[in-house]
């Protein structure tokens, strides 16, 4: 069963910042989201600013499975990933009308 997570990413340094970025030039948000897109991980969505570091909610089966997929796109050599369970999760276009205690009990 998936499970929601928020995840810190930090660039080893600025060439990896730099090798990151280069590697997104052109791509679409839909591009960038299907590359994301694993059998057991996948990103939901992105936050980054021109800091050394940034965010990305994640739905997978484990920590492991992030991991793996970002070691398959090639990104694990540019960055850590600290990987954070999130047991409830609340969304503007998912409204199901249940308390954080009834969410965390769900998942």
């Amino acid at each position: 069963m998936k499970k929601h997570f928020m995840c810190t990413h930090a660039f080893f340094d600025d060439d990896a910042k730099q090798a990151f970025e280069d590697a997104s030039i052109g791509m679409t948000d839909r591009q960038i989201f299907e590359m994301m897109k694993g059998e057991k991980a996948e990103m939901l969505g992105h936050w980054r600013g021109n800091d050394d570091f940034f965010f990305c909610h994640w739905y997978a089966e484990d920590e492991d499975a992030i991991i793996d997929h970002l070691d398959k796109v090639g990104f694990n050599t540019l960055m850590n990933t600290l990987p954070n369970e999130m047991p409830i999760y609340m969304a503007h276009d998912k409204i199901t009308d249940k308390t954080a205690e009834e969410m965390a009990i769900e998942n």
